[in-house]
């Protein structure tokens, strides 16, 4: 058995729920991330994302980042 607590094991089943979420939006439905600009800002980070709002969308939404 394990020695972590209920409250333990209830926070993990909850991290380990989105995660699966996140992994596998075709059976969640959860919204997605998929593209984004190749214009990268001094941090690395891509300028723009694509977002999906579910798996089989034919469109995504554009963010841009806001300086």
């Amino acid at each position: 058995m394990s020695d972590k607590t209920k409250e333990e094991l209830l926070e993990e089943n909850t991290r380990l729920r989105k995660v699966l979420s996140t992994r596998f939006p075709e059976r969640s439905g959860d919204i997605f991330i998929c593209g984004s600009s190749n214009d990268r800002s001094s941090d690395g980070l891509p300028e723009s994302v694509m977002i999906c709002p579910t798996y089989g969308a034919d469109y995504f939404v554009v963010y841009r980042r806001v300086r």
